[in-house]
C-alpha cells in the first residue's frame, strides 16, 4: 500500500486541496481528504498524460520496426511524464505498413509486464497517418507514397482493427467513402489531415463518422477557390462544428499563442486535444542543429521544431506534452483543470479508456504526476510503481 500527500489535486473537472492518494497494486484505492500534518507534502498532481499523436523521440522513430526503437520511445515519454500513447506511423507502401504493424502488434503483447512494473509507457495502439492523404496538402509525407484507399487498404485494416486505434486521411476521393464506413465499422477512430476536402464534402463525413482533425493548421484543408467558387476546408468547418475534436501541437511553432486563441475562440476545451506530434527529434537537447530523417525524407532539428531540409515546412515537433502542458499554464493563461482536460481526460474520452486513465480517482489506474509549484515533475507512478529515471 502506498500513499501520497497532495496539496492540490488537479483533475478535469476540479481542484481537490489536501487530498490523501492510496494506492493498491496497479489502481487507485482512495481519494480522500487529510488533516493532519505531514512531512512530504507534493504540490500538485495531474493525471498521467496520453499523447494520441507521436512518430518517436531519442533518435528513434515507430516506423523504424525494432525493439529498440519502441522501448527508447516508450522510455522517453514515460521520463517526461506521457504514461500512456499512441505510436503513429508516417506514409509508406502498404506492404511495409503491414510488416510494421505485425512488428507492433508483436511488440503490445510482449511488453504487457513491464508497463505493470512501470518500466516503460504504455502503447495503446497505432496511429496511422497515411498513406490516404493528399498530395496537395502532404507536407512532410512521402508524396510518391500516397494512395487513394484500395481494396489491400482495407484489407490492412480488417487485419489489424484490434491495434489501429486512430487513422489521419484525406475525404476528398470517391474511395474514401467507403475506407471511411470501414472504420467507423471497426470502432476507430477517423481523422482528416493532410487533407484537401471542401466544406460540403467535409460535413458530409463529419455526419458520417469523422471525429478529428489531425494537427489543426498544418497541412489542413482551408480556404479555396474552386472553378472561381470560394470554398472553406476541414481547418474551419471543424472549428464552427460543435464536437469535432482538433489536435493541437502546443509548441509554440506550430500553434503560437495567436493561434491558440483563435481556437479557443471557436472550440469549446471539450473538443480540444493536446498532442506532441514527436519525431525523432524528441528529447535532443536544446540549441542543437541536427540533420535527422522522416522516413527517407531528410529532416533538420532547429530552432525547437523539426524542419524539411529546405525549411518549406515543419516536419513535426521536438516537444512532449508536458513541456506543452507547462507552456499552456504558465505563458498561455489556461486554468490548470483544462490543461488537464485537454493533455489527460479528452484524448482518454476519445480512445474509450476513461474508465482506466486521464484522471485521478478511485478505481482508476495509478499512472500519476506529482509536480512542484513550478509544473515540473517531481515523481511520476505508472501502473502503482514509481518510475526510476
Amino acid at each position: 500500500m502506498k500513499e501520497l500527500f497532495i496539496d492540490k489535486l488537479i483533475n478535469y473537472n476540479k481542484i481537490l486541496s489536501q487530498q490523501r492518494i492510496r494506492i493498491d497494486g496497479r489502481r487507485i484505492l482512495s481519494v480522500e481528504p487529510f488533516s493532519s500534518s505531514k512531512d512530504i507534502i507534493y504540490p500538485y498532481a495531474v493525471p498521467g498524460f496520453i499523447d494520441m499523436h507521436s512518430h518517436g523521440g531519442l533518435g528513434y522513430d515507430i516506423s523504424d520496426g525494432t525493439i529498440e526503437a519502441f522501448n527508447n520511445i516508450s522510455r522517453y515519454h514515460l521520463l517526461n511524464g506521457t504514461t500512456s500513447f499512441l505510436g503513429s506511423t508516417i506514409t509508406m507502401d502498404i506492404g511495409s505498413l503491414k510488416d510494421l504493424l505485425e512488428r507492433i502488434q508483436n511488440y503490445i503483447s510482449c511488453v504487457i509486464k513491464m508497463v505493470s512494473d512501470g518500466t516503460l509507457a504504455e502503447c495503446l495502439g497505432v496511429h496511422l497517418e497515411g498513406p490516404w492523404l493528399s498530395v496537395k496538402n502532404g507536407g512532410a509525407q512521402n508524396s510518391n507514397m500516397i494512395i487513394d484507399p484500395d481494396n489491400e487498404s482495407m484489407k490492412l485494416i480488417d487485419a489489424f482493427e484490434s491495434i489501429v486505434k486512430m487513422v489521419t486521411f484525406s475525404y476528398h476521393s470517391p474511395s474514401s467513402e467507403n475506407f471511411l464506413n470501414l472504420l467507423t465499422d471497426h470502432g476507430i477512430i477517423a481523422a482528416v489531415g493532410h487533407d484537401e476536402t471542401i466544406d460540403s464534402r467535409i460535413l458530409e463525413g463529419f455526419s458520417k463518422g469523422i471525429s478529428q482533425i489531425t494537427h489543426i493548421y498544418c497541412s489542413t484543408s482551408s480556404f479555396t477557390r474552386i472553378s472561381g467558387e470560394k470554398h472553406l476546408g476541414s481547418l474551419e468547418m471543424a472549428l464552427m462544428t460543435p464536437g469535432i475534436s482538433v489536435e493541437v501541437v502546443a509548441d509554440g511553432k506550430h500553434i503560437t499563442k495567436y493561434f491558440w486563441d483563435f481556437i479557443r475562440h471557436n472550440k469549446a476545451v471539450a473538443d480540444i486535444i493536446i498532442v506532441s506530434d514527436s519525431t525523432r527529434g524528441g528529447g535532443c537537447v536544446p540549441g542543437e542543429s541536427k540533420k535527422m530523417f522522416l522516413g527517407n525524407l531528410p529532416i533538420i532539428i532547429e530552432d525547437g521544431v523539426a524542419w524539411l531540409e529546405d525549411r518549406s515546412c515543419f516536419a513535426g515537433s521536438v516537444s512532449n506534452i508536458h513541456q506543452m502542458f507547462k507552456r499552456l499554464v504558465v505563458e498561455w493563461n489556461v486554468s490548470p483543470i483544462d490543461a488537464v482536460r485537454m493533455c489527460c481526460y479528452n484524448p482518454a474520452l476519445k480512445l474509450r479508456v476513461s474508465n482506466r486513465l486521464g484522471c485521478i480517482e478511485t478505481g482508476a489506474q495509478a499512472d500519476i504526476l506529482l509536480l512542484d509549484k513550478g509544473w515540473n515533475i517531481i515523481k511520476i507512478i505508472k501502473s502503482g510503481m514509481e518510475v526510476i529515471p
